[in-house]
């Protein structure tokens, strides 16, 4: 009788034959084994705190004409994916470019922040730090307004708090965020209201725990579980290719809970009741109308990209009222800022972005 379900081949559907299996363990064993690569190394200091955000300036070398650009990332991951390797880090290109960057850490909530909702995220914490940001950066002769880049959920937010202080913004990127969530992908199929009721699954009185985050996120790819595994075993003949690999999986493996309250309201009016193109969206009072942004709109989605697909992403270009323009890249969702098209194409763009369009 087999008892090692690694030589069970029939355990591990989709590996053909007993190398790859042979392989896939070596992998789970250098998973385990081998210490987490340092991240975030970038040179910052804080500028501002409130409750558990940080806000981190990495100062220009020479500064540019332009507003400062504030960095959006999801609160469901860590921050440092925008600062994931020196080689490989946004924040670090855009600062040596010039520009005076922000980057927004949500931290890490704990039981006291479970019924934080999308208004106090939008209207308490990111308004300030915005703020914070617009005021730290007059020392460079920067704007009166702030440049938003927001990352996934990040870029969905970073859309409606421009919606809601149109006034405040000089200028939106939104970064494979999904704003037509009827086309959301597989996170979509996930909480899809005929299969997860938000309510009763969801306690505004308590966070969502990693626990259950993890398991769910596995879902979204359930054979990149074995090809993780594969890639690892492969990257060890290489010491920089396996750093470069065990960085990207110490981020996927560092996941953040979500307030309670922020997650039923966020899954409910984003994916299940697709009200942010609808206008129906009310955050404490006001309503979010994606056609009171008049600033200068950039949407970038990722053809391989199965978290945000681009019929998810791109309808925002239509949606807003100032100038406006979509385009798909040839890349993934991590991979446009951590993998070589990073640093090869989507940083220049960025750059450009700020030093062309929005100086």
């Amino acid at each position: 009788m087999v008892t090692d379900p690694f030589h069970a081949a029939g355990a591990l559907p989709g590996l053909d034959g007993l190398d790859q299996v042979e392989r896939v363990r070596r992998g789970v064993w250098i998973l385990a084994s081998t210490p987490r690569p340092p991240v975030g190394t970038t040179p910052h200091h804080e500028v501002h705190r409130q409750d558990k955000l940080v806000l981190r300036h990495y100062p220009p070398r020479s500064p540019t004409p332009g507003p400062p650009l504030v960095l959006v990332p999801s609160l469901i991951n860590k921050a440092w994916i925008l600062d994931l390797e020196p080689d490989r880090s946004l924040v670090a290109s855009l600062s040596a470019a010039g520009h005076p960057v922000y980057l927004v850490d949500w931290g890490i909530p704990g039981p006291e922040d479970a019924q934080e909702d999308v208004g106090y995220v939008l209207l308490e914490l990111l308004h300030r730090a915005v703020d914070r940001a617009v005021r730290h950066a007059r020392r460079y002769g920067s704007s009166r307004r702030a440049a938003l880049l927001g990352y996934c959920m990040g870029g969905t937010l970073a859309a409606m708090y421009t919606a809601l202080r149109p006034e405040r913004v000089a200028g939106l990127m939104a970064l494979a965020a999904p704003v037509l969530f009827a086309e959301g992908g597989r996170f979509r199929e996930l909480v899809d209201p005929a299969v997860f009721d938000v309510e009763r699954s969801l306690d505004p009185d308590d966070l969502v725990p990693v626990e259950v985050m993890r398991p769910a996120f596995r879902l979204l790819d359930p054979m990149g579980n074995w090809t993780k595994f594969l890639a690892l075993e492969a990257a060890s003949h290489d010491p920089r290719r396996l750093v470069r690999a065990l960085v990207r999986e110490r981020w996927l493996e560092e996941n953040v809970p979500l307030p309670g309250a922020f997650a039923r309201e966020f899954i409910a009016c984003a994916y299940q009741e697709d009200r942010l193109l609808a206008g129906t969206w009310t955050v404490r009072g006001e309503a979010v109308d994606l056609a009171r942004i008049h600033c200068p709109t950039r949407v970038v989605a990722c053809e391989r990209d199965f978290i945000t697909p681009p019929p998810s992403a791109l309808p925002l270009a239509q949606a807003v009222s100032g100038p406006a323009r979509a385009e798909v890249l040839p890349t993934g969702h991590i991979g446009v800022v951590v993998g070589s098209f990073g640093p090869r194409a989507f940083y220049p763009l960025v750059d450009h972005w700020l030093r062309e369009e929005l100086s």
